[in-house]
């Protein structure tokens, strides 16, 4: 029988393979002895204000860490996340389905397939993930990460626990700022997911000393560099 794990891998590579621009990207790796405090200290997002500048809000993200190792009526944050997911999902169809009818008019091709490719994928993802709350499952190797700003989701990361590695396969985004950061929109919130990936390192350094690296799959460009920029390098495997 199919263990639950590669269960999900399976469900989330028919996605990919399914969709032509879904080809996979790359596996990267990062030692968490080669970070320093400064390299994982908690940053403040920057914000699209009303004149399209980008400032630095003087409120910081918030983060919060979700297992699957109680069922949803002893753990109610499960119950909220799966429900966040599934709100983001329906809403990221709200938002193609309003592309393509150009109700959201984007009037630059490349940058309105950019966006759609992206939320494609992203809605991939949380499809794939909703799938650890489906039948309310136990499972003490799933972690969650969920990077906040004034309380609200704005990235999702899904995380297995390896030996002495955690996998990162899963990072999620919320899909109107998705939307707003790439049309560069009053009220959008950049550098969640660098302080995600930040959230991460200081959870494992501090409560899963035998974990010794992150392993991260990414298929954003954007998300690419940010991992690249903290010290994340091509895994050895993927030669």
């Amino acid at each position: 029988m199919l263990s639950y794990n590669y269960k999900i891998f399976l469900y989330l590579m028919m996605f990919l393979f399914s969709i032509k621009s879904f080809a996979i990207d790359e596996v990267l790796d990062l030692k968490l002895s080669s970070l320093s405090e400064d390299d994982i200290s908690l940053i403040h997002p920057i914000i699209i204000d009303s004149n399209t500048q980008k400032v630095v809000s003087i409120i910081p993200f918030n983060n919060e860490i979700i297992s699957l190792h109680k069922s949803e009526l002893e753990y109610d944050e499960r119950r909220v996340l799966k429900n966040t997911l599934k709100t983001y999902i329906k809403r990221t169809k709200s938002l193609l389905n309003n592309i393509k009818k150009k109700k959201l008019l984007i009037e630059n091709i490349a940058l309105r397939n950019e966006v759609k490719s992206t939320l494609v994928m992203n809605k991939v993802f949380m499809e794939t993930a909703y799938e650890d709350f489906k039948f309310d499952q136990i499972n003490t190797e799933v972690r969650y990460y969920i990077t906040k700003y004034n309380n609200n989701p704005v990235v999702i990361t899904r995380s297995i626990d390896t030996l002495d590695t955690l996998d990162i396969d899963l990072v999620m985004s919320n899909p109107d700022n998705i939307v707003d950061t790439r049309l560069n929109r009053s009220g959008a919130i950049k550098r969640a997911s660098v302080e995600n990936v930040r959230s991460i390192a200081r959870d494992i350094r501090s409560n899963y000393p035998s974990i010794r690296h992150l392993s991260a799959y990414v298929k954003s460009p954007i998300l690419e560099a940010n991992y690249r920029r903290m010290g994340f390098e091509t895994s050895l495997y993927c030669n």
